[in-house]
């Protein structure tokens, strides 16, 4: 696997600190003259399952994995509860606009129902029912499994034209119980379809890997983010793609996973080649340490961790179609190590996702363009 060339050793991304890493709930947000559309909605297990197993407009299994995972005894214990008639907690989902519903949370729930009724698994540790240890569900009396099929369950489903901002908000409340997701993990949850199977690949990318000299963090999606972040703003600025940027990279980056989704495969494709170019021929020229600032000290030249502007603004650079053998590699990593310096000293990429700064430092590498095409 391409993850193994290189062993990342990285925890975090320069300009990270000041981005999604924050919780929501630490946010100061307001939301004037919002619009937050819910239904609610009661279902029976039996109508529940046959919608999950049949894939009928419910997405139960985003990409985002959990660290709580239930143990065989938690499993065991909700079917028991449901078989006393004991309430269990409200299932919340989102609704986009095609009509599928991504569940928000409920997930591990609906999975253990789901896997229980068609006999995946049987029972165990039950310390009340005691006498159904062992049982699947098809070997359950037919009135249990009458009272399992028939037990109501009450869904709150978030739907259009709930704005994305609140959907984030309200993702994060209801998630806050088990492990905390951040933003990207979100939007990965939130967003499934072409543009998470992108940035899954480009993650792996071994180009990608190489040009970054295996320094950024595969936990919690940092690297997914980081790519997401230079696609955006590379779509945004070649007018690729109808999405305004409003100083909000939340906002930004769920509305570009949005129109990546809408993508054709031959858009899909073409974005990852240009990707793949860049990564490749910013590695040819920068090395392994190009999306770095150099660090001076009294002992010398240390790495700092890779920066996240600075990677967006190098690879967008090398998108385009520079002649390297024309120009000369060592003359172009020169003119990139004077902007570099420039703009580490002037503090440029401290603050990166107001509009000015994108302005300033996008604007800069475009003039530099000017003079390589």
């Amino acid at each position: 696997m391409a993850e193994n060339i290189l062993q990342r050793t990285d925890s975090y991304l320069e300009g990270e600190e000041t981005l999604d890493n924050k919780s929501l709930n630490n946010l100061k947000t307001n939301y004037p003259n919002i619009s937050i559309k819910f239904s609610r909605d009661t279902y029976s297990l039996y109508e529940l399952k046959r919608k999950l197993t049949e894939n009928i407009f419910i997405v139960i299994d985003p990409e985002f994995q959990r660290e709580n995972v239930w143990s065989h005894k938690q499993n065991s214990e909700l079917i028991e509860s449901i078989i006393m008639g004991i309430p269990i907690p409200i299932i919340y989902f989102f609704e986009d606009e095609k009509g599928v519903r991504q569940v928000v949370d409920g997930r591990q729930r609906l999975t253990c129902i789901t896997k229980f009724m068609n006999n995946k698994f049987k029972l165990s540790d039950l310390n009340i029912l005691g006498e159904y240890n062992t049982y699947y569900f098809k070997d359950l009396p037919p009135v249990l499994q009458s009272k399992i099929e028939d037990y109501q369950v009450t869904v709150y489903t978030v739907q259009p034209p709930t704005p994305e901002r609140v959907k984030f908000d309200i993702f994060d409340r209801v998630n806050r119980g088990g492990t905390q997701l951040n933003n990207q993990e979100m939007r990965n949850a939130l967003y499934l379809g072409k543009s998470t199977e992108l940035l899954k690949r480009l993650a792996k990318s071994r180009l990608f890997i190489l040009a970054t000299g295996g320094g950024v963090p595969t936990a919690r999606m940092k690297d997914r983010y980081m790519i997401l972040r230079y696609l955006g703003f590379y779509l945004y600025r070649t007018d690729k793609i109808d999405v305004e940027y409003k100083s909000d990279i939340d906002d930004f980056l769920a509305n570009v996973m949005k129109a990546i989704n809408k993508f054709s495969d031959e858009e899909v494709e073409q974005l990852e080649q240009t990707f793949e170019s860049a990564m490749r021929n910013c590695h040819k020229v920068l090395g392994k340490d190009g999306f770095r600032f150099d660090k001076r000290s009294k002992v010398g030249t240390q790495k700092r961790p890779i920066n996240m502007g600075l990677f967006e603004i190098l690879a967008y650079l090398f998108s385009f179609n520079i002649n390297l053998d024309k120009i000369g590699l060592i003359e172009l990593k020169k003119k990139i190590d004077l902007l570099k310096q420039d703009m580490d000293e002037q503090g440029i990429l401290r603050i990166i996702d107001s509009n000015v700064a994108i302005k300033y430092r996008f604007e800069a590498v475009e003039k530099m363009l000017e003079g390589l095409l």
